[in-house]
């Protein structure tokens, strides 16, 4: 009969430095978005990635959405 190994050394603690941030939303890429340019404040005419808008484009923001009800 086996015996279970015991781990006898402590868990190593987390260093918030070093450990990557955990991201407040999720990007979909197969999802595609309407956005307008913050400066200029011009729409973009095509619609875009939905992970452009993680920060890779910090000028791109998201246009709300004209349905009624969303």
């Amino acid at each position: 009969m086996a015996t279970q190994k015991q781990v006898t050394e402590p868990a190593k603690p987390v260093d918030p430095v070093t450990e990557p941030a955990k991201p407040d939303r999720v990007y979909d890429p197969r999802k595609k978005v309407r956005v307008m340019d913050a400066k200029t404040k011009q729409v973009v005419r095509r619609t875009v990635p939905e992970t452009w808008l993680d920060g890779r484009f910090p000028n791109l923001v998201e246009t709300p959405s004209q349905k009624a009800g969303n």
